[in-house]
């Protein structure tokens, strides 16, 4: 069952969409994956607050583009960004309040190719 709600989700990410498939995957996450990490209830609900607006800006923003333009291909990212839970501003904070480092090495081990034609 979800920790967060829509409201606190839209606390973090401006959206219009509904963020409950977000959470939903969010919450799976933690449950599962985090479930034997030692982690604290507070810290897990933080977790899946940042996990849940990490899926939505996938959406939202395209993963964490902030700035596109066709003609002269641009293209500028808020902040540094690879793949995975680290494309977002809150996928990479999501990894850095995990203690146990489960998402981290989550992360890591999805790394793909990205080939992008601009």
């Amino acid at each position: 069952m979800p920790q967060v709600t829509e409201a606190e989700v839209k606390k973090l990410i401006e959206t219009s969409l509904d963020v409950t498939p977000f959470i939903l995957t969010a919450s799976l996450i933690v449950t599962e994956d985090l479930a034997d990490s030692g982690l604290s209830i507070d810290r897990k609900k933080q977790i899946e607050l940042y996990l849940a607006a990490h899926y939505t800006a996938l959406t939202e923003e395209r993963g964490g583009l902030k700035v596109s333009k066709t003609g002269d291909s641009l293209e500028s990212y808020q902040g540094k960004f690879g793949s995975g839970l680290n494309m977002t501003r809150f996928g990479q904070q999501a990894v850095s309040l995990d203690s146990s480092g489960i998402l981290a090495n989550m992360a890591e081990s999805n790394k793909k190719a990205l080939f992008r034609v601009v």
